[in-house]
């Protein structure tokens, strides 16, 4: 070999391998040249020379676009998976909808318990009971006071009645002519007894425990015509078996 010849250094089969890289990219590696004369050695077996007798090769990638495809999502894998904002938003959406769905069975459950404590009156009288009532219990707290001063009208209004009926006997004792009639209409008036009872106090009761509104516009009505028997009562109005003023003077005048 002479000393004049340029000799292409020595590069093993591991460089020649393309280091990583991404699809599409052109790697450049070098190959000898063809010999142009006789003077020049030939290259080496092991290996090719870069220098003046070695070219430039470009050489494309062949990697298969799949192969880095899979790399890359082997990497990304890994990252944590950020949930739509539209998947939340349908989660609380679902959350809410079974949150009303439990209210709504506590409501039936609580209603259901009521029922089963109706089943056991305790009015009026433990060992005469024929209906349940209980207004600490069942009246929501801002309605009670207006609950128990109704129900002392209630029971003013049976004392009233009662009260009436005594005071039309009395004059039918006396011998009064009217005396028999007056009794006769009031005993009728004891039938407001259970009457006040059905007619407004109830309604008004439900209507403040189950929050009714037509309970509530029954109560208005059947009230309005209380207040107009009471007055009526009051004030005593001849041939109408009411002792109020009216008649108490009659009798006074008598002397009965």
């Amino acid at each position: 070999m002479s000393s004049g010849s340029k000799i292409c250094s020595f590069v093993t089969p591991s460089q020649l391998m393309p280091p990583p890289h991404r699809s599409g990219e052109t790697m450049t590696f070098f190959r000898p040249q063809k010999q142009k004369a006789a003077s020049k050695p030939a290259a080496s077996s092991y290996g090719t020379g870069i220098g003046d007798d070695c070219e430039a090769v470009d050489v494309t990638d062949t990697v298969p676009e799949a192969k880095i495809g899979q790399t890359k999502n082997s990497h990304e894998s890994t990252r944590p998976v950020e949930q739509p904002r539209g998947d939340i938003s349908e989660r609380e959406r679902a959350l809410k909808e079974r949150e009303e769905q439990l209210r709504r069975r506590e409501a039936e459950l609580g209603m259901v318990e009521r029922e089963i404590k109706h089943l056991k009156p305790n009015w009026p009288f433990e060992w005469y009971a024929i209906e349940y009532h209980d207004i600490d219990e069942e009246i929501p707290s801002g309605k009670k006071a207006m609950m128990k001063r109704l129900y002392m009208n209630l029971l003013m209004t049976w004392g009233a009645l009662f009260i009436n009926w005594i005071a039309m006997l009395g004059i039918w004792f006396s011998g009064d002519q009217s005396g028999p009639s007056y009794t006769l209409w009031g005993t009728m008036y004891l039938i407001g007894i259970p009457g006040a009872w059905k007619l407004w106090y109830r309604p008004i009761y439900f209507a403040y425990r189950d929050k009714t509104t037509l309970r509530y516009f029954c109560f208005v009505i059947s009230f309005a015509f209380h207040c107009f028997f009471v007055v009526v009562m009051a004030l005593g109005l001849p041939n109408c078996a009411a002792g109020g003023l009216m008649t108490m003077g009659q009798q006074f005048a008598g002397g009965n």
